[in-house]
């Protein structure tokens, strides 16, 4: 960025292979026009009475060919940090936390986002650690300008001028993937935001992927780690990864999450699909308060807020009830939720309006465990909790041998005893929030050693940020009573005709699924018990392969055994003078019970071993190839 005169110059482009001119950016913003829908809801602008400050600009860091070998620096550096507070007895949960959250933020980049994906194990972490995770940011600088303008034109494939009319070559937002400039369209003058990866991103990440990988791989095999699932959850992580590092995924998410939320009233980006790209994404700006800025100030000067909040009709409460009501819509309706709701994510407009932005990381869960989330919010929502508790035991992945009654029965009480909990009064909303929920179901899970799975983490990780608004908002409210109203809302919904439809589509839908099942189960059923009936593999053919499996391995131990003994009876022979008796003592006693055979005999019996191995070897091909 160059500076004449104090005015601030952007970089343009006259035409295709003209020289790069700079012209003042104040003389050649054009009128901006915003999306028209939006018109009656645009709110009035909530001033903090000081100016913001400019987002810090930093080159790009080079690239470390020494990455691998400063990753596991830190890791060693934690673990022996770990290891020394809890020797000299130092160790707290609170010191335990902070230790975890300066590796993250130390190693940054995909580290981040592992470590807020850990924090959502309330099962297996502390609540110390949790929320030290939970709140890992790094603090990103933007790169330069000049950086962002030619990813922009590589991925446009033209120059930035025959699609902008006006681009801010100074971001306005920074975070560890990209970094957003507000422009125009040449076409409409429409007001854009222009979402611009960081180039060494993917590269990065991918690295450290691989690092993450590899250790990964390495507590498997030490069976370290095996309550965590760490397999499971690296594949989410990179699930999650390659969702962010392709804004062509947040490209589609947009798309289908604008159509889907129109219907709650709830207003996303419009995505400007031709112009954009793997690293690149151009959408509609949307005038309004962030979430963020509207809660801060809420501490600072309540006075401003409460007359902003008069201006443009706004209600907690009922902005609170609104967004809650739209999430458990995404999750138990739509299946296709926004899964990062924390307050930056959320735009503030006119009438109690909201808008979601930041599409990157949309959940999805896959029918079964849909279906069973669906079942047991409905019958928290009717204080059902042996049924709520059946379904959630539904959804684990693996209950192993455990006391099912027992752990049905104390989940249902823990269930039961936090929905009491949320009627206490002069209790904060944290108490009363779904998260308080999760941490009690994910005790009972820990007490009885049953391993939680990551297919419900997206699902946790956008009602828990969520509650970073909510416990402002309503703060006297609780979880329990917004479901309960979301249900009621869903009850009003299904009273119009397209309601009503809604439902018996999905039973015909799941009606035609069990018809489909049925036939593929049942079919399959019945071609392998015609292949049994022609002399497939059946039990008695498993214990056949098993006997001869068994019998094989104690031929051969016999086989070991005997060269074992020969070349122990060699190695005495080489043995000093001083060490033969005992040696001698030892071989007699090992050899005593075994016949005294000449040493052609034994040559006899290893022969006839080695030919019963080949008879037993070739029997259980001849088995395996028939199964």
């Amino acid at each position: 960025m160059k500076r004449i005169a104090g005015l601030r110059l952007d970089v343009v482009r006259r035409a295709r292979g003209a020289a790069r001119t700079l012209v003042p950016l104040e003389l050649r913003q054009p009128e901006r026009e915003f999306p028209p829908d939006l018109d009656a809801i645009v709110p009035t602008p909530l001033e903090s009475g000081r100016p913001s400050k400019p987002i810090r600009i930093e080159p790009l860091p080079p690239h470390s060919r020494f990455r691998g070998f400063a990753v596991f620096a830190a890791l060693f550096h934690f673990v022996w940090m770990r290891f020394w507070l809890r020797a000299t007895g130092r160790m707290t949960p609170a010191q335990d936390a902070r230790l975890a959250r300066d590796l993250f933020e130390g190693l940054s980049g995909m580290w981040i986002k592992a470590g807020q994906l850990l924090s959502l194990r309330t099962d297996l972490l502390s609540d110390e650690m949790c929320e030290a995770l939970a709140g890992l940011q790094h603090q990103v600088a933007g790169f330069p300008p000049e950086v962002a303008l030619k990813v922009v034109e590589e991925d446009l494939g033209v120059p930035i001028a025959r699609v902008f009319s006006w681009f801010d070559p100074m971001p306005f937002a920074a975070a560890s993937i990209c970094q957003a400039h507000r422009a125009t369209l040449l076409k409409d003058n429409r007001a854009v935001v222009v979402k611009v990866m960081r180039p060494d991103v993917s590269r990065s990440f991918a690295r450290d992927l691989g690092l993450l990988r590899g250790i990964v791989a390495v507590f498997s095999v030490l069976g370290i780690g095996s309550r965590l699932h760490l397999v499971e959850g690296l594949r989410e992580l990179r699930a999650v990864l390659t969702e962010e590092t392709d804004y062509r995924f947040e490209a589609v998410n947009l798309k289908r999450m604008r159509r889907n939320l129109r219907r709650h009233k709830v207003s996303v980006p419009r995505v400007i699909s031709r112009y954009c790209g793997p690293r690149i994404l151009v959408m509609d700006e949307i005038p309004g308060v962030l979430m963020s800025h509207y809660l801060q100030m809420r501490g600072e000067n309540p006075a401003i807020v409460r007359r902003w909040e008069q201006e443009n009709n706004v209600d907690p409460v009922k902005l609170g009830k609104g967004l809650i009501i739209t999430v458990l819509r995404q999750i138990l309706e739509d299946n296709e939720f926004h899964a990062d709701m924390h307050p930056g994510n959320i735009m503030i407009l006119a009438d109690n309006r909201i808008a979601l932005l930041d599409l990157g990381s949309v959940g999805r869960l896959d029918r079964r465990t849909w279906q069973l989330y669906r079942y047991t919010m409905a019958a928290l929502a009717a204080r059902d909790f042996e049924r709520a508790a059946d379904y959630t035991l539904l959804q684990q992945p693996g209950l192993g041998v455990v006391d099912h009654a027992r752990l049905r029965s104390d989940l249902a009480e823990a269930l039961r005893k936090w929905e009491l909990r949320t009627e206490f009064p002069n209790t904060s909303y944290a108490e009363r929030s779904v998260a308080s929920m999760g941490d009690e179901i994910t005790r009972v899970m820990a007490r009885h050693k049953v391993p939680v799975g990551w297919g419900l983490m997206r699902v946790g990780r956008a009602l828990s940020t969520l509650d970073a608004s909510l416990q402002t908002l309503v703060p006297d409210g609780n979880f329990m009573s917004f479901a309960r109203a979301y249900y009621k809302d869903r009850r009003r919904r299904q009273m119009t005709l397209k309601g009503a439809m809604a439902p018996i589509r999905s039973v015909m839908q799941d009606v035609v699924g069990l018809a489909s099942d049925a036939n593929v189960v049942l079919g399959s059923a019945v071609r392998f018990q015609g292949l049994r009936l022609q002399g497939m593999a059946d039990r008695v053919q498993q214990f056949r392969l098993a006997v001869l499996k068994v019998f094989n391995r104690g031929i051969w131990s016999l086989i070991f055994f005997t060269l074992g003994m020969m070349l122990l009876n060699r190695f005495v022979d080489e043995l000093p003078q001083s060490w033969q008796p005992p040696a001698e003592r030892l071989l007699r006693f090992v050899l005593e019970p075994l016949p005294d055979l000449d040493g052609i005999y034994w040559l006899l019996f290893l022969a006839v071993a080695l030919f019963i191995s080949n008879v037993l070897r070739t029997a259980r091909k001849s088995l395996s190839a028939t199964q």
